[in-house]
């Protein structure tokens, strides 16, 4: 992110420090409303800024969302419940590196539910779940747009195709790779 002002930058499937503890002399709500000028008109502009904080923080923080839903006029419970619609979004902290299976049609056909389940087993998580030492996060997750090579797995945002789950062991390698990446960069 450009913004010089933004309170994290994290890499899509990355997350940097929790924003809340993170020092900064801008508060999430004071940031909310800085990334709302760039929605001159109402039309977009909840989704545009759940996106824009899930960007910047790694997820939306209850302070974010209630920021959002008094500057945009909606009902928090209503905010919530959209931005838990979204599978791309998360209203929980997320492990340092995500790992997603895509279950858009092609992939759902060629396995990507059981492909996902192991992986959730290989990292002793449920799928939807972060491992406990908040490294790993597993989501199943709709199509992304690689269909011609179901199915999918997207680790911090690159995508491997064909995988199965005897190559699943692959996918969280390269999961494991990600994470010394951030680990390297001090995120």
């Amino acid at each position: 992110m450009s913004d010089a002002s933004a309170i994290t930058a994290a890499p899509a499937g990355m997350v940097g420090a929790d924003p809340v503890a993170a020092a900064s002399d801008q508060t999430l709500a004071e940031r909310v409303e800085q990334l709302a000028q760039r929605y001159p008109d109402d039309v977009g502009r909840v989704i545009g800024l759940l996106n824009d904080v899930q960007d910047e923080c790694g997820y939306l923080p209850e302070e974010a969302l209630r920021a959002i839903a008094d500057l945009c006029d909606v009902s928090f419970e209503e905010l919530v419940a959209s931005a838990r619609f979204f599978k791309t979004l998360s209203t929980e902290p997320v492990g340092k590196v995500v790992i997603e299976v895509c279950d858009g049609t092609a992939c759902h056909t060629q396995g990507a539910v059981r492909l996902a389940q192991t992986m959730a087993d290989k990292l002793g998580i449920e799928v939807g779940q972060t491992t406990p030492d908040g490294l790993f996060t597993l989501r199943l997750v709709h199509c992304v747009g690689a269909c011609s090579v179901a199915p999918v797995a997207v680790v911090a945002g690159e995508a491997y195709g064909r995988v199965k789950p005897s190559t699943a062991d692959g996918v969280i390698e390269h999961a494991h790779a990600a994470l010394e990446e951030v680990d390297r960069r001090g995120e």
